[in-house]
Parts: structure tokens; sequence; C-alpha cells
């Protein structure tokens, strides 16, 4: 029996979602959740196999949810539920942890092969998001091409948490290295992406997808 809950922060959603499975003998809804800080109260009480999260709620959005679910709770499969197709939203969730990535809109054969999918260990991204596939090498640990330079897993967190307004000090203390090693890293971002300053540095991440 996989264990699934689910949470989004509209309540006409989470019915419906609620009842693609009350058919389904092998899946079970045991929870659900309007925001991350519900997700969390949970699963520290409660065993979990699969969490549908929804990107945008309140109080602790997904995204953030999502990072602090794979840390604790790795063994918790995460697909994240979007509105949106973009490529932040993406790869962001993807680098956070989340095992697969479905669209509302998509249908419910598709939610459902998605569930079998992650469960079983594999990855999963909706049918209508395939051109973003090579996008999963964020999983593996790879590197990210980006004309002709390469961005390490180091570069693309120290990346990510420049884009969130933290200091190189922050930073070091956040990944456990030197503020020297965290300084030298953003020179070198700034250099890959031509950019002139942290401002223009985050905004030509995002405009390339990288964020």
């Amino acid at each position: 029996m996989i264990r699934l809950f689910i949470a989004d922060d509209h309540q006409v959603l989470l019915d419906g979602f609620i009842s693609i499975f009350d058919d389904l003998q092998d899946i079970e809804v045991v929870g659900t959740a309007h925001n991350g800080k519900e997700v969390l109260a949970f699963l520290s009480e409660n065993e979990v196999d699969v969490i549908l999260l929804d990107i945008n709620m309140p109080i602790l959005n997904g995204v953030e949810t999502c990072k602090k679910v794979s840390k604790k709770y790795p063994a918790v499969h995460i697909i994240a539920l979007s509105m949106y197709d973009q490529q932040s939203y993406f790869k962001r969730m993807i680098q956070y942890g989340a095992k697969g990535y479905l669209l509302k809109n998509d249908k419910t054969e598709e939610i459902i092969r998605a569930i079998y999918k992650v469960t079983e260990g594999g990855r999963y991204v909706s049918s209508q998001m395939q051109s973003m596939m090579s996008s999963i090498d964020y999983l593996a640990g790879k590197t990210v091409s980006l004309m002709g330079n390469q961005l390490s897993p180091r570069e693309v967190e120290v990346l990510n948490l420049v884009s969130e307004g933290l200091t190189d000090h922050q930073i070091a203390k956040k990944l456990f290295i030197s503020y020297h090693t965290v300084n030298t890293h953003r020179k070198h971002l700034l250099i890959k992406l031509d950019a002139k300053n942290t401002a223009e540095l985050v905004k030509k991440a995002m405009e390339k997808g990288l964020l």
C-alpha cells in the first residue's frame, strides 16, 4: 500500500485530487495539508511514502517545504504540483529533492503513473514538459552546461543561495565551507554568466533557467 499525502492550499483542488484515489486499492490518502508547516507537522508523527506538493502555498511554500522534507525525511518521495511549466520552478524543485513534477491540469492517469514511478525509485516529469527533461541532470549532481562553460554542483548551490539574498558569510556557514571559497565561487559565477554584479547575476541566471 502506497501512503499518499496531498498538500494544496485550495480546498476544491485538494478534494479533486483526493477523489482520484477513491477506487484504487494500492494507494491510500493518509492525510492532507494547506501549507508547508502542516506538512512538516504531519510527517513528524506519521509515515508517508509519497507527497503531492503544491509549489505555491501560504506560510511555508512548496519550494522551502520540499527542501526541508528532503533533508529530514529522505525516504519520502516528493512530486511537485504546479500551475506553471516554468523552468525556474521545475529546476529548483528538482534540485531540492523532488522526484517528480506535475502540472495541475495533467490527466488522472498521468498523476497515478507518476506516483507509481517515483515509488519504484524512478523520476517523473509531466508529459507537457518534455522539453525540460534535460534538466533532470540536477538529480544526478551533474554539471550544468552554460555557453561552453560548466557550473559545478557547488556553484549551482551558491547561485541559489545568492538568489535568496544570503551574504557570502551566511552561505559559507550554511554550506560548511570558508568565506574565501564562497567568494571565489561568486567571482566564477559572475565571469561565467557575464554579470557585473549580484543583481545582474541573478537576473541572467533566471533568464537562462538556472533559478
